[in-house]
């Protein structure tokens, strides 16, 4: 297995240190019209947010292990996404696309009339439901959009027309920013419910 070349956080200090320097970084290069760098951290502020709304749920036991769920809680999510897919293979959460699907799979849960008696289904479906849920799936569609943009940015800018590439740049830019901000508010709220985590037997503290 390849050793990391860029050290990761050790921390609470050094991730919100991390956080508020590329956030600065993005904000001078909408200022300056850097917009290839401000999509670059739009998608690693995406990534992050999402990871932080699936932490929140119980769905990762620990920020930096993409395996989804414990002894506890891993075949309830299963149901959950099964539900959701038709499918049996969960999604990967070391990809973008995966971290989408186990959301969207979690507000179809919200959206069913959940009346068990399990004490950590509970408590996520609490949590769920204090979520601005039309706001979040909404995004996520946007996001589906704004994904094969980006990805057409970065993968073949080479090939493109020079112009019409430039003519959404800042648009985009400010739209993947916009939709990590209200998964974030979303991730926030489910952090703050701090049961459904603790009903998963798995750690409170980042």
């Amino acid at each position: 297995m390849m050793s990391e070349v860029i050290a990761s956080v050790k921390d609470n200090q050094e991730k919100y240190e991390t956080y508020r320097s590329q956030v600065g970084r993005y904000n001078l290069a909408m200022k300056h019209g850097f917009y290839l760098e401000a999509l670059l951290i739009d998608y690693a502020v995406l990534e992050d947010r999402l990871s932080a709304f699936l932490w929140g749920a119980g769905v990762m036991n620990d920020m930096d292990n993409f395996k989804i769920g414990n002894r506890r809680n891993k075949a309830l999510l299963q149901q959950i996404y099964t539900a959701y897919s038709g499918s049996e293979t969960m999604p990967r959460l070391k990809n973008i696309s995966g971290k989408i699907e186990m959301v969207r799979a979690l507000l179809v849960f919200a959206e069913s009339d959940y009346d068990g008696d399990n004490r950590y289904l509970s408590a996520l479906y609490e949590g769920l439901l204090s979520l601005n849920r039309e706001e979040l799936s909404d995004s996520l569609i946007g996001l589906d959009t704004w994904r094969g943009y980006r990805n057409e940015v970065i993968h073949a800018a080479m090939s493109k027309n020079v112009y019409s590439l430039q003519e959404h740049l800042a648009e985009n830019a400010a739209l993947g920013m916009e939709y990590a901000r209200i998964i974030d508010n979303a991730s926030k709220k489910l952090n703050r419910r701090t049961t459904i985590r603790k009903r998963a037997s798995m750690p409170i503290v980042k």
